[in-house]
């Protein structure tokens, strides 16, 4: 039977040092223990590689909020489930502890069977993070080189093209200039649309992850900025005729910057998964449960058994249809409405298409 994780405690109370690695350690774990969090933080530097870190708030030299900032400040250790020991009656503190990032809190004096619970689930939980980041890895390693290698072989093919009419000593004909250029562009297109909503994973991930204080959300400008973005991923599909547009304003709680970007995820895979002259529709308007924002396309559906799973670097049937992209565009809107603390939903309506969207709460 292999050997329960490592965990670091962080704790100046020699008697609660010693309860918990009594507790721990007769459920099979591995214990680490640090009397301040300076001596914490030199074990983490000097090698030592918990899978949990138990920390008290008020501890001499490093105290357990500084403690916290400098783990997720080490890119090796910015992941690792972070559990604060607390008094009952410092409420405050948890909740600084909480917004600054800890994952949760044990209250002292604590029940081991409380205890135990607290850290087999925030270790299950990091097992399953662990678990789809090998898995988004796997994907990557799969796909995203051909995803690169196909729009960058239309590219360096028609420069070839280019190269070898100006050897043999002619230009382009008109019709010619035309279809390179067409052609340069599509795959230039390709290229960009990939890393543009690589870029929005990336800031979108970042924010869900980093739960520090940031500006205050807008609310002006979101539609238009909508409208212009919607409008322009169907253009680079020549879908444009296909596209309707009907987005009532409204005043909404959302951060400047990503709304638009989220929304063209949504029509970009309408437009992948439906034939050309399809209707593909976006509508907004107030509803009893607040402000819905939905795309609605006739295509095939989404995959039977898929929609449970989406989540980061997945596609409906990627397995056994072509398809382009790297499976971002359904992440990113989950991460949008985790951000903005809105709902995302997908309405699979098999064989005559898709309905997915966001119902956000209006401020007025």
């Amino acid at each position: 039977m292999n050997a329960k994780p490592l965990l670091l405690i962080a704790e100046d109370d020699p008697l609660i040092i010693a309860t918990l690695e009594m507790l721990l350690t007769g459920e099979g774990y591995e214990v680490l223990t640090a009397t301040d969090g300076q001596v914490a933080l030199d074990l983490l530097l000097a090698g030592a590689k918990p899978a949990l870190i138990l920390s008290d708030i008020r501890m001499p030299n490093k105290n357990g909020y500084e403690l916290l900032r400098s783990v997720r400040s080490l890119p090796a250790f910015d992941d690792v489930p972070f559990i604060f020991l607390s008094a009952k009656a410092a409420v405050d503190d948890v909740r600084t502890g909480l917004a600054m990032g800890a994952d949760d809190y044990i209250p002292k004096p604590f029940e081991p069977t409380d205890a135990l619970g607290s850290i087999r689930v925030r270790l299950e939980r990091a097992e399953r993070i662990r678990h789809t980041r090998e898995e988004q890895t796997r994907y990557l390693l799969r796909y995203l080189p051909h995803e690169i290698r196909t729009p960058l072989t239309g590219l360096l093919g028609y420069a070839d093209l280019m190269s070898e009419t100006a050897r043999e000593g002619r230009g382009l004909t008109p019709e010619e200039t035309r279809q390179f250029a067409t052609n340069l562009k599509a795959s230039g297109n390709r290229l960009m649309a990939m890393m543009d909503t690589f870029t929005l994973w990336l800031e979108l991930d970042g924010r869900v992850r980093d739960p520090s204080p940031r500006k205050a959300a807008g609310t002006a400008g979101w539609r238009e900025q909508v409208l212009a973005s919607a409008t322009w991923t169907a253009e680079r599909y020549g879908r444009e005729r296909d596209l309707s547009l009907n987005v009532a304003p409204a005043a909404l709680n959302i951060p400047d910057g990503f709304m638009h970007r989220v929304v063209a995820q949504l029509v970009d895979n309408a437009c992948k998964f439906t034939l050309p002259r399809t209707p593909i529709h976006l509508f907004g308007q107030m509803t009893p449960t607040g402000y819905q924002l939905t795309m609605v396309d006739h295509g095939p559906g989404i995959a039977e058994g898929f929609i449970p799973q989406v989540g980061t670097f997945r596609q409906s049937d990627r397995g056994h249809a072509e398809q382009q992209g790297i499976g971002l565009g359904l992440a990113t809107c989950t991460l949008f409405a985790q951000m903005v603390n809105c709902a995302f939903f997908i309405r699979n309506h098999e064989g005559r298409g898709v309905e997915a969207g966001f119902t956000f709460h209006a401020t007025q």
